[in-house]
Protein backbone atom coordinates (compact mmCIF):
# COMPACT_ATOMS: atom_id res chain seq x y z
CA UNK A 1 0.00 0.00 0.00
CA UNK A 2 1.24 3.44 -0.85
CA UNK A 3 1.63 5.52 2.33
CA UNK A 4 0.18 8.56 0.53
CA UNK A 5 -3.13 6.81 -0.07
CA UNK A 6 -6.04 7.61 2.19
CA UNK A 7 -6.40 4.96 4.85
CA UNK A 8 -9.11 4.31 7.44
CA UNK A 9 -6.79 5.83 10.05
CA UNK A 10 -6.80 9.24 8.37
CA UNK A 11 -9.98 10.27 10.21
CA UNK A 12 -8.67 9.45 13.69
CA UNK A 13 -7.33 12.16 15.96
CA UNK A 14 -3.97 10.89 17.22
CA UNK A 15 -2.65 14.22 18.46
CA UNK A 16 -2.18 12.88 21.98
CA UNK A 17 0.01 10.08 20.64
CA UNK A 18 2.18 12.12 18.31
CA UNK A 19 5.88 11.29 18.16
CA UNK A 20 6.58 15.01 17.84
CA UNK A 21 5.27 15.92 21.30
CA UNK A 22 7.72 18.56 22.61
CA UNK A 23 7.79 17.31 26.22
CA UNK A 24 9.24 13.93 26.92
CA UNK A 25 9.03 12.10 30.18
CA UNK A 26 11.03 9.13 31.38
CA UNK A 27 8.01 6.85 31.10
CA UNK A 28 6.83 7.99 27.67
CA UNK A 29 7.86 4.85 25.76
CA UNK A 30 5.82 2.26 27.71
CA UNK A 31 2.81 4.59 27.71
CA UNK A 32 3.04 4.92 23.94
CA UNK A 33 3.44 1.15 23.51
CA UNK A 34 0.28 0.60 25.55
CA UNK A 35 -1.63 3.28 23.60
CA UNK A 36 -0.44 1.76 20.32
CA UNK A 37 -1.68 -1.70 21.34
CA UNK A 38 -5.00 -0.39 22.58
CA UNK A 39 -5.52 1.52 19.33
CA UNK A 40 -4.61 -1.59 17.33
CA UNK A 41 -7.58 -3.32 18.94
CA UNK A 42 -9.86 -0.78 17.24
CA UNK A 43 -8.18 -0.23 13.86
CA UNK A 44 -8.15 -3.19 11.50
CA UNK A 45 -5.07 -2.00 9.59
CA UNK A 46 -3.09 -1.78 12.84
CA UNK A 47 -4.46 -5.10 14.12
CA UNK A 48 -3.08 -6.84 11.04
CA UNK A 49 0.38 -5.72 12.14
CA UNK A 50 0.33 -5.98 15.96
CA UNK A 51 -2.05 -7.33 18.61
CA UNK A 52 -2.23 -8.26 22.25
CA UNK A 53 -1.89 -11.97 22.91
CA UNK A 54 -5.07 -13.56 24.33
CA UNK A 55 -3.86 -13.51 27.95
CA UNK A 56 -3.15 -9.74 27.67
CA UNK A 57 0.35 -9.86 29.16
CA UNK A 58 2.27 -9.70 25.88
CA UNK A 59 1.89 -8.60 22.29
CA UNK A 60 2.88 -10.01 18.93
CA UNK A 61 4.04 -8.27 15.79
CA UNK A 62 2.37 -10.17 12.94
CA UNK A 63 3.70 -8.16 10.00
CA UNK A 64 7.00 -6.31 10.57
CA UNK A 65 6.79 -4.28 7.36
CA UNK A 66 3.23 -3.09 8.00
CA UNK A 67 4.09 -2.47 11.65
CA UNK A 68 7.09 -0.28 10.81
CA UNK A 69 5.42 1.52 7.89
CA UNK A 70 1.95 2.21 9.33
CA UNK A 71 1.83 1.76 13.10
CA UNK A 72 5.21 2.84 14.50
CA UNK A 73 5.34 6.24 12.70
CA UNK A 74 2.11 7.27 14.44
CA UNK A 75 3.71 6.87 17.87
CA UNK A 76 7.50 6.88 17.51
CA UNK A 77 10.34 8.41 15.49
CA UNK A 78 11.96 5.04 14.86
CA UNK A 79 12.32 3.65 11.36
CA UNK A 80 14.01 0.31 12.07
CA UNK A 81 12.58 -2.72 13.83
CA UNK A 82 15.92 -3.28 15.57
CA UNK A 83 15.74 0.15 17.16
CA UNK A 84 12.22 -0.52 18.36
CA UNK A 85 13.26 -3.92 19.76
CA UNK A 86 16.29 -2.38 21.48
CA UNK A 87 14.08 0.16 23.20
CA UNK A 88 11.67 -2.60 24.29
CA UNK A 89 14.56 -4.49 25.87
CA UNK A 90 15.85 -1.35 27.60
CA UNK A 91 12.41 -1.00 29.23
CA UNK A 92 12.42 -4.62 30.38
CA UNK A 93 10.10 -6.10 27.76
CA UNK A 94 11.08 -9.67 26.89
Amino acid sequence: MNVNQTTPTSNINLSGYSSSTPRRTKSEFPIKVYAMLELADNIFEFAQAVTWLPHGRAFKIHDKVKFMNHVVPVFFNQTKIRSFNRQLYMWGFR
